[in-house]
């Protein structure tokens, strides 16, 4: 424990600013350092994944342990685990080899309860919508308006849709989502402090009365039970790495559904204790990087210094791009490029790729002036992201002209417009007459200005999955989430509650002598 203390101690912590959960994991009070940011910031994304990912969490954990080996002061803020996911088929999400964040157990599985107690939040307030109805209070919510979903931190496909009794003569359709998709989430991972988490609850819309009022959290009065079910959960988690690199992990919203990227809270204390923070958004860069960028960064206060772009031989075979002079890679690029960020392409190179396929690799990116480094953290550690982390901090401080793509005050027509073009290289678009409906009725309201949050399909750039010809993308439906501040789009049919696949991790998972086997 005192050597844990002591990396705290590095970074001007004292004993007052954190709460100790066991040997080797604390939570931060953030109180102290809010408005403090002097780091810089450095953003992870990487192209379409596979199936097991393309190691951009490995990339960041290596990039921020080669940054402190060559005396920069670096800080890594993450998403925290779901158990759906570390039960199911991607596993865990705390790197891997030499890279990677410990302890591993704790923080995959229930770590401080963070989880459990947006879960509880998220489900007190279901729970009291039904009450009320049960009771038929004076609020008057229409059972077949309530839009706020119940979840639970697993893949459970029976769940995805209900049907619930709340009485002899009241029944309802409910459907869950995964918690790391639920409301209450994104809500907590937008939150900047108590005071606005406090206000993003009292303004979430949760269900419509028969005559097709507004219905709010505030109008349940459960807003201070909320307040106190998520007191510590608001709270950033600080570990290490292997490398003794101070990590922030705190919230985990997906990335395909909603923002994708850990909380503001953590990566706003990153910035204020370190020379740089790094952050990984999820997904490729037309999901986590897209929304880092115009819903994250809406008040333009949190512009990366350098977008480091993770790329796997395996992921461009998937995309056949070596026999299709990298398109697939390149429209990534281009997205960074919107922006005119600083960039630095992370080739993550895995025992049994083909060196062949690297130099091909390698030739095409330097004949089109891109900045790249090979890096090799999971096997040789902080030294293996060495020649990675001089790039990135080089570029880093090359200055950039950072201009925006969105503006706040675009018509949600053209938002949408915008990222379909730019994102999914799409000319063409068309609305559902439910999502034409639902456009219209945002428009007349107070909600029109507020930034979109695309729900898409992570396994292509244009959610084209299924390689349909003639593919034209159909905005299906539009949601406002008013606790979050944004629009949800939604484009394909994505899923908020996985499935479990059929030989899933928890079929390996076991404890041994006390000791936990089989995290992948």
């Amino acid at each position: 424990m005192e050597k844990f203390k002591e990396i705290f101690r590095s970074l001007n912590l004292n004993d007052n600013d954190l709460t100790l959960y066991g040997n080797n994991v604390a939570k931060v009070n953030t109180t102290n350092f809010n408005n403090k940011k002097q780091g810089k910031l450095i953003l992870m994304t990487s192209i379409n994944p596979t199936p097991a990912g393309e190691g951009k969490t490995t990339t960041a954990i290596g990039l921020a342990d080669g940054l402190n080996l060559i005396n920069k002061k670096a800080i890594l803020a993450l998403r925290e685990p779901s158990m759906g996911p570390v039960f199911g088929r991607k596993g865990t999400a705390t790197g891997g080899g030499e890279s990677e964040v410990v302890p591993v157990d704790d923080i995959n599985l229930n770590f401080t309860g963070d989880i459990h107690a947006i879960t509880s939040a998220n489900n007190l307030i279901s729970a009291t919508i039904d009450s009320e109805l049960y009771w038929k209070s004076s609020l008057n919510i229409d059972p077949t308006k309530v839009i706020w979903k119940r979840c639970v931190d697993l893949n459970d496909r029976a769940l995805r849709d209900v049907e619930i009794k709340i009485s002899k003569t009241i029944t309802r359709k409910e459907q869950f989502t995964i918690t790391a998709a639920s409301n209450i989430m994104t809500i907590l991972s937008l939150s900047t402090s108590v005071e606005d988490l406090r206000l993003r609850l009292e303004n979430s819309l949760v269900a419509y009365t028969f005559d097709n009022k507004e219905v709010f959290i505030k109008d349940l009065n459960i807003v201070g039970s909320l307040m106190v079910i998520l007191k510590d959960a608001i709270k950033p988690n600080l570990v290490v790495t292997k490398y003794k690199t101070p990590t922030l992990i705190h919230c985990g919203p997906f990335a395909n559904i909603a923002t994708g990227t850990n909380s503001i809270i953590s990566t706003n204390l990153g910035l204020s204790l370190g020379e740089y923070c790094i952050v990984e958004s999820g997904f490729g860069s037309d999901l986590g990087f897209e929304k880092f960028m115009n819903v994250i960064n809406y008040s333009n206060d949190l512009i990366p210094s350098c977008v480091v772009m993770v790329v796997t031989i395996r992921a461009l075979l998937l995309h056949d791009d070596f026999n299709n002079n990298f398109k697939h890679l390149d429209q990534h690029l281009k997205h960074v490029k919107l922006y005119n960020l600083n960039l630095v392409v992370a080739i993550n190179f895995i025992k049994g790729d083909d060196v062949n396929n690297l130099n091909s690799l390698k030739e095409w990116l330097t004949n089109n002036n891109y900045d790249f480094e090979i890096n090799e953290a999971y096997t040789k550690g902080a030294e293996g992201a060495k020649n990675l982390a001089i790039l990135v901090d080089k570029l880093s401080n090359k200055k950039a002209d950072f201009k925006k793509l969105i503006n706040n005050n675009d018509s949600l027509e053209l938002k949408i417009e915008k990222v379909i073009k730019n994102f999914y290289y799409l000319n063409e678009f068309s609305f559902s007459n439910k999502a034409l409906d639902k456009l219209n009725e945002i428009n007349n309201s107070d909600y029109k200005y507020y930034p979109i949050c695309m729900v898409k399909s992570f396994a292509s750039i244009d959610g084209n999955d299924s390689n349909q010809s003639n593919y034209k993308m159909e905005i299906k439906n539009l949601e406002v989430n008013t606790g979050a501040k944004f629009i949800v789009v939604y484009t394909n049919q994505v899923m908020s509650m996985p499935g479990l696949n059929k030989e899933p991790n928890s079929k390996e998972i076991d404890l041994i002598n006390n000791v936990v086997v089989g995290l992948k």
